[in-house]
């Protein structure tokens, strides 16, 4: 990339960041991007256009409103960079300049999802229907594998939903889900869809899991975090002793994969006793989970 090129992509990445606080921000108050035009939040007077230049104002203005002296949120900061991160790394990965705009959108798309899914438990529809399209235009060459893709993605939370409510009587995942799942199989196609849900699965564990050991605590549920030790510690011993001599005849590896086996079902019986006796009520976002898949399978 030439000198040009890469100021220009720089300064269209700060000014993209700039917007994308702007939409996340906006998107949580369920309000236009378009209008009212950019203000203080706190004494709400619009901002100057040398209020709004990405990094510089922020500078200038010594992280202070102009017109009152509120405080202005370092966050603005961390999404400036993040969008500057975003396009660098999209088109000095991709050299088409139609890859590298859909990988700038989803990226943005999906960190826009997280980060609503995160503070308000919202997925906006229209911006998982912008990745879809994303990656409609990112799969140009191979259309009939993003859009089977996104119909069995779709599908799958759809099925999950059908199921929950039959067997749980309750509501699994939401309607912005469906398009969640449906926009990230647009992306990474139906070849790769069931891999990099695993890959989004085990991401979601870092989640899910710290939720889920400080419910067991909390509630006194000592009998599933005793299995829940007793798995890890099994599965760490199988893993570190895989290649060792002493198996013999394996029945020692087979055995301990049984205990294993027995433990993971213990385990899953009391999380959808749990789900269905509605014991536990932490709310478990999976946008953030599918976001790092979307980001690994781009890189």
């Amino acid at each position: 990339m030439s000198g040009f090129w890469l100021f220009l992509v720089c300064l269209m990445g700060l000014c993209w960041g700039s917007f994308l606080s702007v939409l996340v921000m906006r998107t949580l108050k369920e309000e236009s991007i378009l209008y009212p035009q950019s203000h203080c939040t706190s004494c709400n007077k619009p901002l100057l256009w040398w209020h709004k230049i990405p990094i510089i104002s922020f500078l200038i203005l010594k992280g202070k409103c102009y017109f009152c002296n509120a405080p202005i949120s370092i966050q603005y900061i961390i999404f400036e960079i993040t969008g500057l991160v975003i396009w660098l790394f999209s088109f000095n990965k991709y050299v088409s300049i139609y890859d590298a705009l859909a990988v700038v959108i989803i990226l943005s798309m999906f960190l826009s999802i997280s980060y609503s899914d995160i503070k308000d438990k919202k997925i906006s529809t229209y911006q998982t229907i912008i990745i879809a399209f994303a990656g409609l235009l990112f799969n140009r060459f191979d259309l009939m594998n993003s859009i089977l893709g996104g119909i069995v993605g779709a599908g799958l939370v759809y099925l999950f939903i059908y199921l929950g409510l039959k067997l749980l009587k309750k509501e699994t995942f939401g309607e912005g889900d469906i398009y969640l799942l449906g926009a990230f199989g647009a992306v990474v196609g139906f070849n790769k869809l069931f891999l990099f849900l695993i890959y989004a699965l085990f991401a979601e564990l870092f989640f899910v899991l710290p939720k889920y050991i400080s419910n067991l605590i909390k509630t006194g549920n000592e009998k599933t975090l005793k299995y829940l030790i007793y798995f890890s510690l099994a599965c760490l011993f199988l893993y570190v002793f895989r290649n060792m001599s002493f198996w013999g005849s394996n029945l020692i590896f087979i055995g301990c994969l049984i205990y294993i086996l027995y433990l993971a079902c213990q385990i899953v019986q009391d999380l959808f006793y749990a789900i269905k006796t509605q014991e536990n009520q932490s709310y478990c976002p999976i946008a953030p989970a599918l976001a790092l898949a979307c980001l690994f399978f781009l890189m």
